[in-house]
C-alpha cells in the first residue's frame, strides 16, 4: 500500500505548467509556513508577549514611586492668631515646591501574590499560544495531505477517462463490424460522458483544497508533493492516552488557570493586613503661609495604614475561591476532552489501518476482474454493460482507496497533535526562549522580582 501510493504520488509531482521546474514543497515547509506565517499564529504570539509585558509592568510595584509638585501664585491670607499686623489680610506672592519619595515596606504580600498570579497567567497564554500552534499545524497537514489526495483523484479520473474512451472506440468498431448493436455504442459514449462529468467534479474539488491551503500556508502549493510518513506513534491506545493527558498543552493551560485563581484568593486577604510606606521628601517655600522669606524643611517618616472593616468582605472571598473551583473544573473538562479525543483518535487509527488492507485487496481484485471481463467480451462471452459496471466498480474502489490512504496518513499526524507533539515533531522550536511557560515556577523559585529580568525579543 505504502509504495504504491508513494510512487503515485511522486507521478503527480508533476509541474501543471511547462517551463523551468518548481521547487518541491514538502509537508514540513508548509507546516512551518503556517505555524510563522499565518495571521491567526501572529495573533496568538502578540497576545503572549503583551501579557508577559504587563507582568514586567509589575516593577513598578517594588521599586520607590518619586514624585515632585511645585506651584506658584498669589495667595490671600487672614489669620490674625499666627500672622502679624503688617502680614495679615494681604493678597501677597508665594512659591512651593516638594519632592517626595515614597516605598511600601509591607503590603500583606500583595504584590508578590500579584506577580505569582500574572506569571500563571502568562504560562497559560503560552500555553494556549502553542496549542494553537499545534492545531494550526495539524489544519496545515489536513490541507497539504487534501490536496494530494485530489490530486490523485484528478489522476484516476483522467485514467478512467481514458479507458472509457478506449473501450468507446473499441465498441465503435465492433457495431461498424456488425458484432455488436448500436445501442452498446450509445451506452458507451453515456459512460465516457459520466467519466467526463466526474473528472469535472475532481478538479473543482482540487482547486477548492489549493484555495484552502492557501489560505492556511500562506501560498498556493507549488511543485511536487508528497507525505512523510511517521515512525515515532505509540503501540496501544493505554499508552497514548497517557502520553496524551500528560502533554496536553490545553491541560496544561487549564491548570495555569488553577494556580491563578489560587493566588487570586491571596491577593484578596492581602487586603485583611495593613499597608506599611515609609516616605522621605523636602519642602521649599518662597512667603509660604503669608509669612515673607524663604523656608526649607526635610522629613523621614514611617505610616502604616489599615482598614480594619469594609463591608463586602467575606462576599469577596467565596467568590476568589469559586473561580478556583471553576478553574479546576474547566481543568477536569479539558482532561475529559483529551481522553475522549485521543480515544476516537486512535479508533479511527486503527480502522484505517484495517480499511486500506481490505481496500487494497478490493482493488486488486476489481482490477482483474475488470481486465479479464474486457478480454471476456473480446471473445463474445460477457456483455458490454458487464464490462462497463466492472470498471466503474474498479474506480469506485480506487477512489475509496485514496481516500483510505490520505485518512491514514493524516490520522498518524493527528496522533502527534493530541499529543502536542506535532510542532516538535517538524522542528518547530516554542515560541522562543523568553516566552517559554516557566514564569510562574520562576517567580516562585527565585523571588517574585527574579521574572522581571526576562528580555522578550521584538515580534517579528
Amino acid at each position: 500500500m505504502v509504495w504504491r501510493m508513494r510512487a503515485l504520488l511522486a507521478g503527480l509531482g508533476v509541474c501543471a505548467t511547462l517551463g523551468a521546474p518548481v521547487a518541491a514543497e514538502s509537508l514540513r515547509d508548509a507546516v512551518r509556513a503556517a505555524v510563522t506565517e499565518n495571521p491567526a499564529a501572529k495573533v496568538r504570539e502578540a497576545e503572549a508577549r503583551a501579557t508577559a509585558f504587563d507582568l514586567l509592568a509589575r516593577e513598578r510595584d517594588f521599586l520607590p514611586t518619586v514624585t515632585a509638585s511645585a506651584e506658584a501664585g498669589v495667595y490671600y491670607y487672614n489669620d490674625p492668631a499666627r500672622l502679624s499686623p503688617a502680614n495679615n489680610n494681604r493678597v501677597s506672592a508665594a512659591a512651593r515646591a516638594n519632592v517626595e519619595a515614597a516605598y511600601v515596606v509591607f503590603d500583606g504580600f500583595r504584590r508578590a501574590n500579584e506577580v505569582y498570579r500574572d506569571a500563571a497567567r502568562v504560562d497559560e497564554t503560552v500555553f494556549r499560544l502553542l496549542d494553537a500552534s499545534e492545531t494550526l499545524a495539524l489544519s496545515a497537514v489536513e490541507a497539504y495531505i487534501d490536496v494530494l489526495r485530489h490530486q490523485q483523484l484528478v489522476a484516476v479520473s483522467r485514467q478512467n477517462v481514458a479507458r472509457h474512451r478506449e473501450i468507446s472506440g473499441r465498441v465503435a468498431d465492433l457495431v461498424e463490424g456488425g458484432r455488436l448493436p448500436s445501442s452498446d455504442r450509445f451506452d458507451a459514449e453515456r459512460r465516457v460522458m459520466s467519466a467526463r462529468l466526474a473528472l469535472v467534479q475532481v478538479e473543482e474539488a482540487l482547486r477548492s483544497s489549493q484555495a484552502r491551503y492557501e489560505a492556511i500556508v500562506g501560498h498556493a502549493p507549488h511543485g511536487p508533493m508528497k507525505i512523510e510518513w511517521v515512525h515515532d506513534l505509540p503501540l496501544t491506545g493505554e499508552a497514548f492516552t497517557a502520553r496524551a493527558v500528560r502533554r496536553s498543552l490545553s491541560v496544561k493551560a487549564a491548570d495555569a488557570g488553577v494556580k491563578q485563581a489560587e493566588y487570586g484568593v491571596e491577593v484578596t486577604e492581602s487586603g485583611r493586613l495593613p499597608q506599611v510606606t515609609a516616605r522621605v521628601g523636602a519642602n521649599a517655600g518662597l512667603n509660604g503661609n503669608g509669612v515673607p522669606g524663604a523656608a526649607y524643611d526635610a522629613y523621614a517618616a514611617v505610616g502604616a495604614e489599615w482598614e480594619i472593616f469594609a463591608g463586602g468582605r467575606k462576599a469577596e472571598t467565596r467568590a476568589a475561591k469559586m473561580r478556583i473551583v471553576q478553574a479546576m473544573a474547566e481543568r477536569d473538562e479539558a482532561m475529559l476532552d483529551t481522553r475522549e479525543l485521543a480515544a476516537t483518535t486512535w479508533y479511527a487509527y486503527n480502522a484505517n489501518i484495517e480499511r486500506t488492507v481490505l481496500l487494497d485487496r478490493q482493488l486488486a481484485a476489481s482490477r482483474r476482474a475488470a481486465d479479464q471481463y474486457y478480454t471476456q467480451f473480446e471473445a463474445g462471452t460477457r456483455s458490454l454493460l458487464e464490462v462497463l459496471d466492472a470498471e466503474a466498480t474498479w474506480f469506485n474502489a480506487r477512489f475509496e482507496d485514496i481516500s483510505a490512504e490520505a485518512s491514514y496518513a493524516f490520522n498518524q499526524y493527528q496522533i502527534l497533535a493530541v499529543e502536542s507533539r506535532l510542532a516538535e515533531h517538524f522542528g518547530i522550536k516554542n515560541a522562543g526562549t523568553a516566552l517559554m511557560p516557566d514564569f510562574e515556577a520562576r517567580a516562585v523559585e527565585n523571588g517574585p522580582r527574579s521574572v522581571f529580568a526576562t528580555e522578550i525579543p521584538d515580534l517579528k
